[in-house]
Formats: structure tokens, C-alpha cells, sequence
């Protein structure tokens, strides 16, 4: 017996009453749902079945109610689910179908809105010289997909992590970033990664609650020489080892030594950018010499083997330098 009813009869009554229809907001631009008053990257059926565990009538006997809502396309409109709620009476647990009513409206969220506003806080401006408007895109790349990435693992905790656009442009590329905060985050990470500068100017553009409002540029600028790179100096070939913004450490191609030299040695020349470097197949090879493939004409050809290469692989990184080609 439950109280003065058996079970049979207490399932007669109506122990759970859901509402006709509930509604459940999600943001068409990034698929995130309102739950409560926070936009949260979870699956629209979690909050539906969280918004029934509020609005649900249940009998007075009836405890630790939970529904279980089956998967369903976030389509605009009504729909009929078939969804189960799972429930506690008198220590027995218990369940029961029920057919009900979801709408899906589509909303944007605060961050979606900002974004499709044009709205942003701050940019970066990623300046290196040498570049033009032509090739800035494709020689910071690299760069560029660590901005993308930084964002990404931010957007989870900050809503205005987004970029409202970004664009190649004479010297380098800019950023239009929703969150300052942000901005001088990835601003930081070239400073301690690429020996970049960094500077930071701001703009007023309004107010707002009675607080001046601003934008702030910020403009990072790096090196010119970057790790990786092959230069010459003195009619030798160098790869650069590292950078700290003063100095050059480079490693000699001929015999692995280390160089410190000034970023601002005026003997230094570029060879190749790192992505530039290529691969050329090993044929042959001695301890003083070795046979590769030319990779722009695929002939044989020999140069002079690093002393201090003791292994090879089936290919070995080249470069043209003086109409020769030098391992690296």
C-alpha cells in the first residue's frame, strides 16, 4: 500500500502532468541553447528535459522526478517527442511515457549578435616588413592559425571571443577580435613565442553607463628573421636556431656550430623561409659527400655532406643557395 492506495489505484492518478508545450531557445548561429539566462554549448534535449523537470504538476507522493527527452533535430517549429519521465514513489522507482511538445525558436546569442554587428573590441595588427598585400596572407599563415586556434580554446569561457573578421593587408594581417581582454592574451603569446613587439594604443568611441568607451590597437610586430629560417652571412649558409629580439643564434649548415650575432648585423641576407625549405632524395652517400635529387629538376647531384649529420633519412632538407643547393 502507498498511503491508503495500492499501487494499481496511485497509478490511476494522474502522478505526473507535463505542460501542453514547453519552448527551448536556440541561437541559429552557433547551435548554443538558452538555459536558464546562460547560452550554453549543450544538447537542446538536456534543457528541455531540464525546463520539464521545472514546469511538470506531479502528485504529492511523487519524488525525484527526471525525464528523459530522445534525440531530435533543433528544426525551427513544433514538435511531438515521445519522452519518458522517470520518477520515485514511496521508494519505488517508476516510469512512464508520455507524448509531448517542444517548440524550437531560433534566437541569437549575445555573442552571435555582436559578431553579425561588426562589433569588436580591439585589433591586432600583425605586422613583419618585407611582406606585401599579395603575399602577407600566405607567409602568415602559421600565424594565423595560431590566432584561430587561441580563440577557439577560449570561446568556451569568455562570449566575446570571436573574430569579427580578419584580413591580409599591406605588411601583415589584422584581427578584429569581440574581446580586448583577448587581444592582448595572443598579443602576449607572440611577444614570449616570437620575440615580437608589442604596442598598444586606444580609442575612444563612446559611452556607455556613464564610462568612456574604447577600442584599442595593438600592434604586434615580428622579427624578421624568425626560427627556422635559413640566412647567409659572409657567403655561409645559416639556419636560424632562435631569436629573443636582440640576438641571433645560428646554426652553421656546413659544420653544426653555434653563431650569436645582432638581428641588426647588416651582412645578414634571407635564404629561405622555413616553409620554404625543401626535400630532396637521398641516393647515395659517403662520409664526406651525398648524391640527392634535384628537387626543382630531379637530377643527380653531389654536395658536401654536414660534418655533423652522422645519419640520414630517404630525404634531407635543401635549400638554393648561389645556384647550389646546401643541406640544412
Amino acid at each position: 500500500m502507498h498511503g491508503h492506495l495500492c499501487m494499481k489505484c496511485l497509478l490511476s492518478k494522474n502522478l505526473i502532468e507535463p505542460p501542453e508545450y514547453i519552448s527551448v531557445e536556440v541561437c541559429q548561429g552557433c547551435w548554443k541553447v538558452l538555459d536558464r539566462s546562460v547560452w550554453r554549448d549543450m544538447p537542446h534535449e538536456d534543457v528541455a528535459a531540464s525546463i520539464l523537470e521545472k514546469e511538470t504538476k506531479t502528485h504529492g507522493q511523487v519524488e525525484e522526478l527526471r525525464w528523459e527527452i530522445p534525440d531530435f533535430e533543433p528544426i525551427k517549429g513544433e514538435h511531438r517527442v515521445s519522452g519518458k519521465a522517470h520518477f520515485k514513489v514511496a521508494g519505488e522507482y517508476l516510469s512512464l511515457d508520455f507524448n509531448l511538445g517542444i517548440r524550437i525558436r531560433y534566437q541569437k546569442c549575445p555573442t552571435c549578435s555582436r559578431q553579425s554587428g561588426d562589433y569588436y573590441e580591439a585589433i591586432i595588427q600583425l605586422r613583419r616588413d618585407g611582406l606585401t598585400l599579395k603575399n602577407a596572407d600566405a607567409e602568415l599563415a602559421e600565424e594565423t592559425q595560431m590566432v584561430l586556434k587561441i580563440v577557439e580554446e577560449h570561446a568556451s569561457t569568455d562570449e566575446n571571443a570571436f573574430i569579427t573578421k580578419y584580413s591580409a593587408v599591406k605588411g601583415g594581417m589584422d584581427f578584429y577580435l569581440g574581446s580586448s581582454a583577448l587581444a592582448r592574451t595572443i598579443a602576449n603569446k607572440f611577444r614570449n613565442r616570437f620575440a615580437a613587439t608589442v604596442n598598444e594604443s586606444p580609442s575612444l568611441v563612446g559611452m556607455k553607463d556613464g564610462n568612456d568607451l574604447y577600442r584599442y590597437s595593438i600592434l604586434v610586430r615580428l622579427p624578421f628573421f624568425r626560427e627556422g629560417d635559413v640566412v647567409s652571412l659572409k657567403e655561409k649558409v645559416y639556419l636560424v636556431d632562435a631569436n629573443d629580439g636582440k640576438v641571433l643564434v645560428l646554426k652553421s649548415a656546413r659544420n653544426g656550430e653555434l653563431d650569436r650575432v645582432s638581428v641588426n648585423e647588416s651582412g645578414l641576407r634571407l635564404v629561405a623561409r622555413q616553409h620554404e625549405i625543401m626535400e630532396a632524395v637521398v641516393v647515395t652517400h659517403d662520409r664526406s659527400s651525398i648524391q640527392i635529387l634535384d628537387p626543382s629538376s630531379m637530377v643527380a647531384v653531389t654536395i658536401a655532406r654536414p660534418s655533423y649529420m652522422k645519419k640520414l633519412g630517404v630525404t634531407v632538407p635543401v635549400v638554393r643557395y648561389d645556384e647550389m643547393l646546401h643541406v640544412v
